[in-house]
């Protein structure tokens, strides 16, 4: 049977190792630092991460565990937006609210920003995973860019940065060959000190390019929008906006394609295209998956949980949850509390 822990299990486990010196090293210089252990509770980790310059870190991780292991990761309050390289293993997550449970192994690389999100992991025992992650803070990466240079950028960084709106987002897409070489090559860094920090960082640029061009490159091909340019796929993602954060009173279909500025046959195909489904069904999942969210807490009654995300009617709502979930909301409530 798997081991469950949370976020503050997580660290106090390692902080406790630290501490008494017993399962864990630390150490740092002015060039990086190096988290390294093993736990009989948990099981193997390896750190080692560079901060760059112009907003930009670069961090290898490793960890294989003793047991298969569940973990619950709470929200973060600030966020953190960046790239994840999958060079070994795979670890399976369900980012609640935002996506359903998604594989993460190797070849495969995704770009999140991971605020206001709980997440679940499952790993599995004796499974070597590796990855490296590049963290970006936009704004002072992308301070000196035109606003004609950020239109390449994918949307949820530039909405960031000329709206200041941060939302939270996951897109997965897949290691090209261009990617691997320069992977191989951060991970055979022939330097050390002041020329390591210029060569990775250099590197973790010419990553950040090659995403942003897959990521058009997969936007143009799959969404097949009538006027196939990114300005229409801006207008979908600020659709899904607007349903999210009107979860009590969302516009009808009609109002919602004249404040994006699409007409509603567009604005249905291309939310399709995009998300798998309908605008109004992708709505109704998100609803259920803050309800699970909220019953799971305890805080709140059902009733109150069922006006929280949008449901007028408890019975509505009951048979809604049952559907998806296989159980009563109320039932639901008391097997988490």
């Amino acid at each position: 049977m798997a081991k469950i822990i949370t976020s503050n299990d997580w660290e106090e486990i390692w902080a406790e190792s630290h501490d008494n010196g017993t399962y864990i090293s630390y150490s740092r210089n002015k060039y990086g630092y190096i988290i390294q252990g093993k736990h009989p509770y948990l099981g193997r980790n390896r750190c080692y991460g560079i901060d760059l310059r112009n907003g930009l870190s670069i961090e290898y991780n490793e960890v294989e565990f003793s047991d298969d292991l569940v973990i619950l990761r709470d929200k973060l309050n600030q966020p953190l937006f960046g790239l994840s390289f999958f060079l070994s293993g795979k670890v399976r997550i369900e980012r609640h609210g935002l996506t359903g449970k998604s594989e993460e192994s190797i070849g495969r690389y995704y770009s999140d920003c991971n605020c206001d999100v709980k997440e679940t992991e499952w790993w599995t025992k004796g499974e070597k995973f590796s990855r490296i992650y590049i963290e970006i803070e936009p704004q002072k990466f992308f301070n000196s860019f035109s606003q004609e240079d950020l239109s390449q950028i994918p949307p949820f960084l530039r909405q960031t940065l000329v709206e200041k709106q941060t939302q939270p987002y996951y897109d997965q897409g897949n290691i090209t060959r261009e990617m691997q070489k320069i992977l191989r090559q951060i991970l055979n860094c022939p330097y050390q000190g002041f020329m390591k920090q210029i060569y990775l960082e250099s590197k973790s640029v010419e990553l950040i390019a090659l995403h942003c061009q897959q990521f058009q490159q997969n936007q143009l091909q799959d969404c097949r929008l009538q006027t196939g340019n990114l300005s229409d796929i801006d207008r979908i993602y600020q659709a899904k906006e607007i349903l999210l954060k009107n979860l009590e009173n969302p516009p009808t279909l009609m109002e919602l394609s004249r404040r994006v500025g699409l007409n509603d046959f567009k604005l249905k195909r291309g939310f399709r295209e995009l998300f798998g489904t309908s605008t109004f069904k992708y709505l109704h999942d998100y609803r259920l998956e803050q309800a699970k969210q909220l019953l799971t807490s305890g805080e709140m009654k059902v009733e109150d949980v069922a006006l929280k995300v949008g449901f007028n009617s408890r019975s509505y709502f009951a048979s809604a949850f049952r559907q998806k979930y296989g159980v009563n909301p109320k039932q639901f409530q008391k097997i988490y509390n």
